[in-house]
């Protein structure tokens, strides 16, 4: 078996798909035709998706003119995971949170997050992260 002609064959007709995409038959696809439905990682492919994940939410966190308000470590972590959660186009939505943050306005930060479809979704992570907003320190 040649590898490299394999590589190269599977990579031409599958084509490469960085986001996922629905298949010929309604598959989730990615990559170069690895079927989401069926896959399976172990913990370091997992910890490089978190890696990845993480350097991508950092980069788009700092995109954010409210990034230079955010004035203690706590409080950029908590930006940054809100980023890595829900994502950079979902957080622009947070308009009043934004505004509050721009303002280091850590009280209405925190409410206005925690009057969120988002909050509820993910529970006690949320009040986490708001305490973080409001207090600028690490939680335990």
């Amino acid at each position: 078996m040649n590898d490299e002609k394999l590589t190269a064959s599977i990579q031409h007709h599958e084509g490469l798909r960085l986001r996922a995409y629905q298949d010929s038959v309604g598959v989730w696809t990615i990559g170069y035709g690895t079927n989401l439905q069926e896959l399976v990682i172990d913990q370091p492919t997992a910890a490089k998706f978190l890696e990845v994940g993480i350097f991508s939410a950092r980069v788009a966190a700092k995109m954010f003119p409210q990034w230079h308000f955010l004035d203690t470590d706590a409080r950029q972590n908590a930006f940054v995971e809100l980023v890595y959660n829900i994502g950079p186009n979902r957080l622009a939505f947070f308009k009043k949170a934004l505004e509050a943050i721009s303002r280091q306005d850590w009280v209405t930060v925190g409410k206005e997050l925690l009057d969120s479809k988002w909050a509820t979704q993910v529970g006690q992570r949320a009040l986490t992260l708001i305490a973080m907003f409001q207090t600028g320190e690490f939680q335990k």
